[in-house]
């Protein structure tokens, strides 16, 4: 979960993933280039272990990339 990216709309309770990373996308954001238009609205989990800074595995989750 990347605040810069997305905005969470609520938490969901799951022990498999991670604590706060992207457990669904609910509606997807957009970007071009570096801007981003609009935030993705994302549920993030409040389950397992936390996520670890080095590893950001849904860290565009919801925005596709845009070409230049």
């Amino acid at each position: 979960f990347d605040p810069n990216l997305h905005q969470a709309m609520l938490e969901i309770s799951d022990a498999s993933r991670p604590a706060g990373t992207v457990a669904q996308v609910i509606q997807p954001g957009y970007m071009i280039g570096e801007r981003v238009l609009r935030p993705a609205l994302v549920a993030v989990a409040k389950g397992g272990p936390r996520a670890s800074m080095e590893t950001p595995a849904n860290d565009n989750a919801g925005i596709p990339p845009q070409e230049p």
